[in-house]
């Protein structure tokens, strides 16, 4: 199908834990005489790819579905039970899809009546839903771009990392939105357009995906997801000028035979949410690419159902060496293992099993624990560990991507296991203490010094005579 490039990000998942203020033991980067211009064979697991070195810019390219975030917070049972019953949610909690944005406005609609009815209030990261309350409501509504790879790109790029975010919209103001929104958090948009013309005339052209997110006290979500344009996103689709713009750098341009108007840079990553296994041929076209280009690859499973769903493509792709680094939870991981059981029953005995069974194809295996924190292990034997910590949570989505983000930031920096670890749970903390997946520019700034100290502290122990790294 034809597609339009417009020059220019499912919702993440939850994950509390703490800074480690002590320096990390471990490297995970490949001495000198073992690093290679590319990344090794996952054939072979005694040689691991090299990272860029440490002073160089993170570049990170996000590939997935670009879906709008709208967020409700439901602070008060009552008015929670108001707004599930007036649209319909007879079990909250988890992500169901529907079939059209009217579905979306809708919902959002009756959100609305019983927001007023219940004297409810909203602040900025609520107001999406402001344009379909009754007349008189001089709010405009606000977006929050989201998706899981797009919030690894912004996560990344809001630490000062280079970051592009791949992914298809509907010609619409939603697309628009979206695309600005990318800009203002710094990521570089790489969107396609659904071409209208291919599209049934009997039917309207799909739309930029949205999803509801009504947020209760404590943080469970209820989300109601509508990814329209989004799946239109083939294997086609992500061709050689888009390719291009991906890992050379530059700015895309309606004109998909445009030249790219920047010098190439250079990508050094290629991060992919689990969703897009769902079309597993664009996630091998994808793949493919990022290792003609020299680049990683990073890994999210997203969720036990793409597991459940999606195990032969998956393993088609870890079979064939296409990933470097693999991210799960508790309930991923319990499914790899062919395992049903509640995240609190899964201990880190199961996590180990879990990653055992991922380094038979990855480079780095990594299983978040949620408020129990994580766990991470590398072909080489070098591990990272980081607690939980007790925070208040006000909205756990993008908190896990939020994570991944800060832990592959560290590692592109070439920090220790301990290091990435330590640094992706300061961040996913931080994250679940605010509605969305929105932090400050100030709140970055801050989190980006802690870093870089977690980092620097890294190095420094490093080149102590009596470090040794972490085997326990």
């Amino acid at each position: 199908m034809a597609s339009r490039l417009s020059a220019s990000p499912p919702v993440g998942r939850g994950f509390v834990a703490p800074l480690r203020r002590r320096p990390s033991s471990g490297s995970l980067t490949a001495s000198t005489d073992q690093a290679t211009d590319r990344p090794v064979a996952m054939s072979d697991p005694k040689v691991p790819a090299s990272a860029p070195d440490s002073s160089s810019p993170v570049l990170l390219v996000g590939l997935g579905d670009p879906v709008s975030d709208i967020l409700v917070r439901l602070d008060a049972p009552s008015l929670a039970a108001r707004v599930f019953d007036a649209c319909g949610i007879s079990e909250p909690g988890g992500c169901v899809p529907v079939d059209s944005d009217d579905d979306i406005r809708s919902l959002l609609s009756a959100c609305g009546e019983q927001w007023i009815a219940g004297a409810g209030s909203f602040d900025q990261a609520s107001e999406s839903f402001s344009e379909y309350l009754p007349d008189g409501n001089p709010m405009e509504p606000s977006y929050c771009p989201g998706g899981s790879a797009a919030n690894v790109a912004k996560g990344v790029a809001n630490l000062g990392g280079d970051a592009a975010f791949v992914g298809m919209i509907g010609r619409d103001d939603i697309g628009a939105r979206y695309r600005d929104l990318l800009r203002s958090q710094k990521v570089r948009p790489i969107l396609l357009e659904v071409d209208e013309s291919t599209e049934n005339e009997t039917a309207p052209p799909p739309r930029s995906a949205q999803c509801l997110s009504l947020v209760e006290k404590g943080g469970q979500r209820t989300m109601r997801t509508y990814l329209g344009a989004s799946l239109k996103m083939g294997a086609s689709h992500f061709d050689e000028h888009v390719e291009r713009l991906a890992f050379e750098g530059g700015q895309g341009d309606a004109n998909a035979n445009a030249k790219s108007s920047t010098p190439p840079s250079g990508s050094t990553l290629l991060h992919v949410e689990g969703y897009t296994l769902y079309r597993p041929e664009l996630a091998r076209t994808a793949l493919a690419a990022a290792k003609r280009r020299g680049a990683l690859v990073s890994l999210d499973l997203a969720s036990f159902e793409v597991v459940r769903n999606c195990r032969a493509q998956l393993t088609s792709l870890l079979e064939d060496g296409l990933v470097d680094l693999l991210f799960c939870n508790e309930d991923e991981a319990a499914e790899l293992l062919g395992e049903t059981r509640s995240p609190d029953a899964f201990a880190r005995e199961d996590a180990g099993r879990a990653m055992e069974w991922m380094l038979r194809y990855v480079q780095v295996a990594t299983v978040s624990l949620g408020a129990r924190g994580c766990v991470t292990r590398d072909r080489r034997g070098d591990r990272g560990v980081s607690p939980g910590a007790r925070v208040s949570v006000v909205d756990t989505t993008g908190a896990g991507d939020s994570f991944t983000a800060a832990f592959l930031w560290a590692y592109l920096r070439k920090g220790s296991l301990q290091a990435c670890c330590a640094c992706g749970c300061a961040v996913g903390t931080a994250v679940v203490q605010v509605l969305g997946a929105e932090l400050t520019g100030g709140r970055w700034g801050e989190l980006r010094d802690d870093l870089e100290t977690v980092l620097e502290r890294d190095r420094t122990r490093a080149l102590d005579p009596n470090y040794h790294p972490q085997t326990q």
